[in-house]
């Protein structure tokens, strides 16, 4: 009898799955819907034609200024990082702080993800520089407290200046006065927050978040006590930043006042904490909302705030792929100096250094 074939069970392919980048995928959502209502609003369309047909007709004096101030701008960020992350054993030191600020400020603009990027590549830059991870936690929060205490200050300053008319420019309450409230509030919640950290009863990673806040503020706050004078770093960070957009105003022949560049900046900055494909969309959109609503001429503003955007967002990343380039190299150097000076005994420091020898946040 013959035998029966035995039945043949055809399997399909397994579907590949298509996997899209979260923040690629909320910039594209984005710009869809940026596309669709700037379209229907009226003379929206118009504006930002006539913004872009202007761009070729820049003054090439002012972008050449444009260009240095921003030079300036990175030159005041790497000032300050140097300051705060300085240690006695780590080998952190301007050069190396200018190869993780540019590195640092490519990965912000190539993985967006409201600057993590940025964050996760100076982390690792720093833990391998020889900072412990506790060590570098702190110090990163004291930077960004002292960064972004300029931030606060300067909008709470400038936003009530304009609001009482002391300052020339004008705008909306909602523009100038609940920025400044707002502003004012964050700053004494960053102040609060460290003392709160020391009295409530806190247990496991709460509380060791809690004393890393705690430790950074403190640290920064002692630096601002030192009154060293690489503090000016972070002034000269915003302020030349702002003046490159000052200047790309007048690369079109305009000139809005300057606090309301000032405060139209600040404003539109906010994006950043959207996790667009390097901000893109939500910086570009919230300096062009504010400052039209401040009262700029739109095609202008829309023509500088793209010429101010390349300068400052995405020129400078070439410079940083570079520098990443450099950094790899110089922790290649780092691995093997620590690999020839540790005893085979010697345990290695990688899991972090302990907290008790750990020096606090210096001034060198």
């Amino acid at each position: 009898m013959a035998s029966l074939a035995a039945p043949v069970t055809l399997q399909r392919p397994a579907s590949r799955r298509i996997s899209i980048p979260r923040p690629v995928l909320i910039t594209g959502l984005i710009v869809l819907v940026a596309v669709v209502v700037l379209t229907a609003l009226p003379g929206a369309y118009a504006a930002i034609r006539a913004g872009i047909a202007q761009i070729p007709d820049a003054k090439l004096g002012w972008i050449a200024l444009a260009l240095g101030l921003e030079a300036l701008s990175f030159l005041g960020h790497i000032v300050l990082f140097r300051a705060v992350f300085v240690d006695g054993e780590a080998r952190v030191g301007y050069a190396a702080s200018y190869e993780i600020t540019m590195a640092g400020h490519a990965a912000t603009r190539i993985f967006g993800a409201a600057g993590a990027g940025g964050v996760a590549l100076q982390v690792w830059a720093l833990r391998k520089a020889g900072l412990s991870g506790r060590s570098v936690a702190a110090r990163m929060v004291a930077f960004i407290v002292l960064l972004y205490s300029f931030y606060a200050v300067t909008v709470a300053v400038v936003g009530f200046g304009l609001w009482t008319g002391v300052l020339p420019g004008g705008g909306s309450p909602l523009l100038t006065i609940v920025p400044g409230v707002v502003a004012i509030v964050v700053i004494g919640g960053a102040l609060l927050s460290s003392r709160l950290a020391t009295r409530l009863h806190l247990n496991g990673k709460v509380a060791r978040a809690a004393t890393t806040v705690s430790e950074g503020v403190d640290g920064a706050i002692d630096i601002v006590k030192a009154r060293d004078p690489r503090l000016l770093g972070g002034v000269a960070w915003w302020t030349f930043d702002i003046a490159v957009l000052w200047a790309a105003f007048h690369a079109f022949g305009a000139s809005p006042p300057i606090f309301v560049i000032t405060l139209g900046y600040f404003l539109g900055l906010i994006g950043n904490a959207l996790p667009f494909f390097g901000s893109l969309g939500g910086v570009d959109g919230g300096m062009i909302g504010a400052l039209v609503a401040l009262g700029a001429a739109a095609p202008v503003t829309i023509a500088a705030v793209v010429v101010y955007r390349l300068i400052s967002c995405w020129i400078p990343t070439l410079p940083g792929l570079a520098a990443y380039l450099q950094l790899r190299r110089r922790m290649s150097d780092w691995d093997a100096t620590t690999s020839a000076t540790r005893s085979p005994a010697e345990p290695s420091h990688s899991g972090g250094i302990d907290a008790a020898r750990e020096p606090a946040l210096a001034i060198s």
